[in-house]
């Protein structure tokens, strides 16, 4: 026993050590983030969520990438210069020679052509087509009333200079170059799975993706996790510091909130509301460039009176909603968000007009079936009720099955978020267009169509801006959407990770985050 004893006690603290360097060695080279969502792809041409965009901003990078530190500053992706000519409306960008997909094969210009051609071309039908409206001939190729790429403004005119060439000056072009839709892909991974610009080709469905971004798809269990590793030909891989990063689907925000708390997550997506009063150990506010808002069917007879539109908003009190409910935040005075850079418009009246024609028949309030969507619909038809006598039904149901009736125009009254896919108040205001696709409000107005366009015209930030005020000026009166929240991003980060700075389109690079020991 004298013998034994020492040796039980030396195997016991080999095997505590070797317990803590496997743990010290998972905390310093694994990052695991709660992403909300499931994604139901990771092709950058078909993906729409910032689920999706979270995961393709460390598998793909594209002409320009986020800035570590500052929002409003570009930083160098695959395109290590560029060049702005003729006022904003011609870009030359000269690729890096040492850039690689993670199969090792250098990346040229042409496969940036074809990546814009395949996201335009309409037999891909891809939602995000629209983000490469600003190219020269862009949108009649994505229409169909040119056949011909070659008159679109996409041209390599060597193998690493890439020219873009668009209908007018942008101011905000290189703000739009950050978003995933602009990331390039690898064809021939792409036409080794089916059809380059079939829709229904899954080759961004499984870990085999080829991409160029810092890290590299490893393994995807499907409502579980997806893996991603360091990318060993990545142009900067030195600079990557974390070797792998998993994103977890935790739909269930408590199930997520418990999983930090045991120590199984460093970042969650969000915070139970419950919990913010609490300020729990961890708990980060940033900024951000999103606001909740009601959804109104115009074409819906139940709301055709402008007058009851105005007096639903008005008799909203959204501080109230915020206190009970929502838990953080500032109520929304307009549907731009008062963290956009530079911009300012009046705020939407807020009156209560007795005259309002009320509906016939209760109005129909469709909502996801998260708990803080079915509590503020609950919190909002008792309010409807008490002040204005007005009836209100809510049905729940899963997220796709909502976008599924909204897209159809079944429903009075909705409950949605949009978030900025860039930094400027276009990205807000140009879904209300009549043509746009993103119009579920079923809203037409000639003359705030017109000024949308206007804006596009002018070459002066300051008169842009001016413009794009007076339009969102007619959303105000008008009152097709009902404004509640400008959203902060709640969410609970460890004290171990370092590097993550604040992104108010929620997009960073991955490759500055670091992971203390």
């Amino acid at each position: 026993m004298r013998v034994l004893f020492p040796l039980f006690l030396l195997i016991i603290a080999l095997f505590a050590q070797g317990c803590s360097d496997s743990s010290r060695s998972v905390s310093t080279s694994t990052l695991r983030i709660g992403n909300g969502a499931e994604p139901s792809t990771l092709d950058p041409h078909l993906a729409t969520s910032l689920a999706e965009g979270h995961i393709l901003s460390a598998l793909f990078e594209g002409l320009v990438t986020p800035h570590p530190k500052d929002d409003l500053a570009i930083a160098p992706g695959v395109a290590e210069k560029w060049l702005s000519e003729n006022n904003y409306t011609r870009y030359t960008f000269e690729l890096r020679r040492n850039a690689k997909w993670s199969d090792g094969s250098p990346i040229a210009a042409r496969d940036f052509v074809d990546a814009y051609e395949r996201l335009l071309n309409p037999r891909l039908r891809a939602g995000n087509a629209e983000m490469l409206y600003d190219l020269k001939n862009a949108e009649r190729y994505n229409n169909g009333q040119t056949t011909d790429f070659s008159e679109v403004g996409v041209q390599a005119t060597s193998s690493h200079t890439l020219v873009l060439s668009l209908e007018r000056p942008v101011l905000y072009f290189l703000q739009k170059l950050k978003h995933w839709s602009w990331q390039p892909v690898h064809r021939p991974s792409i036409e080794a799975k089916g059809g380059f610009h079939d829709p229904a080709n899954n080759w961004a469905s499984s870990a085999s993706i080829v991409s160029n971004g810092p890290y590299v798809a490893k393994d995807w269990r499907r409502n579980e996790r997806i893996e991603l590793a360091k990318n060993q030909y990545y142009w900067d891989a030195p600079s990557v510091s974390i070797e792998k990063i998993q994103f977890f689907p935790y739909e269930n925000v408590q199930t997520e909130f418990r999983a930090f708390q045991a120590g199984q997550l460093d970042i969650t997506e969000e915070v139970p509301s419950e919990q913010m009063d609490l300020q729990p150990a961890g708990l980060r506010q940033d900024p951000s460039l999103a606001t909740t808002y009601l959804l109104l069917n115009n074409r819906s007879e139940q709301l055709a009176d402008r007058e009851l539109r105005q007096s639903l908003s008005a008799s909203i009190d959204r501080k109230l909603l915020i206190k009970a409910i929502e838990k953080s935040g500032a109520p929304a005075t307009r549907f731009t968000p008062g963290t956009m850079p530079g911009y300012q418009a009046a705020d939407f009246p807020q009156e209560v007009d007795d005259a309002f024609e009320r509906p016939k028949e209760p109005l129909r309030f469709l909502v996801s079936n998260r708990e803080s969507s079915i509590a503020l619909a609950e919190a909002i038809q008792a309010i409807w009720g008490r002040k204005l006598g007005i009836e209100v039904r809510i049905q729940n149901m899963e997220f796709k099955s909502l976008l599924a009736r909204l897209d159809g125009g079944d429903y009075d009254i909705s409950l949605l978020a949009w978030h900025g896919d860039y930094l400027d108040p276009q990205t807000f205001l140009e879904i209300w267009q009549s043509d746009s696709r993103f119009n579920r409000a079923n809203w037409s107005q000639p003359k705030f169509d017109q000024l949308i366009d206007d804006s596009l015209k002018s070459a002066s930030q300051e008169e842009r801006f001016s413009i794009l005020a007076e339009a969102e000026a007619l959303i105000g009166q008008e009152m097709p959407i009902i404004p509640l929240f400008w959203k902060t991003k709640d969410y609970l980060i460890s004290q171990r990770v370092e590097g993550w700075s604040a992104s108010l389109i929620d997009l960073r690079s991955y490759k500055h985050v670091r992971l203390k020991p």
